[in-house]
């Protein structure tokens, strides 16, 4: 099983993961590497937007992958043709989109005491994320899972059942 988490900012990646990976997958976090980039060579910049980032995720996604018989990547790529960059790296990852209202989206956002300076960051990112819906549902074989009144069990529960397994 190797999985990409997407979705809105906010939406519930992070917690479903780490529901995820108690059932023994291993969680690959590629925004240390992108936050080392921004600091060296992206200064002001999105790292998802310096193609170093992603060729060096693909990498170690991919490695972890061969290494591992269950990965879980929770990380917004909102702009499809990094995602699609993404994704082509690893064999057999599964795009999973994770969806709320925006009502919803925007609650949790602002609800979130792990790191509440994110807060207006992610709240400002709910239009962005509606906008590249409908493109990143047109991903070749993604699952649409709604996170709306659900908890993060129920959501993992159902991303097993409806994704390969190793």
């Amino acid at each position: 099983m190797a999985l990409w988490l997407n979705g809105p900012f906010g939406v519930g990646k992070t917690t479903v993961a780490r529901e995820l990976v108690r059932t023994g997958a291993v969680l690959v976090d590629p925004e240390r590497l992108g936050f080392v980039l921004r600091r060296t060579i992206g200064r002001g910049r999105d790292y998802q937007d310096l193609a170093v980032w992603r060729r060096l995720t693909g990498r170690q996604v991919a490695r972890q992958a061969r290494r591992h018989p269950s990965i879980v990547v929770a990380m917004s790529v909102l702009h499809p043709p990094y995602l699609a960059e993404l994704l082509a790296r690893v064999p057999g990852m599964t795009h999973v989109l994770l969806d709320a209202q925006p009502e919803t989206v925007r609650a949790r956002a602002a609800a979130d005491v792990d790191d509440p300076g994110a807060r207006a960051w992610r709240l400002a990112q709910v239009d962005r994320y509606i906008a590249a819906r409908d493109v990143l549902l047109a991903v070749p074989g993604t699952v649409l899972v709604a996170t709306d009144g659900r908890d993060a069990a129920q959501v993992a529960e159902e991303i097993r059942s409806r994704t390969p397994r190793p």
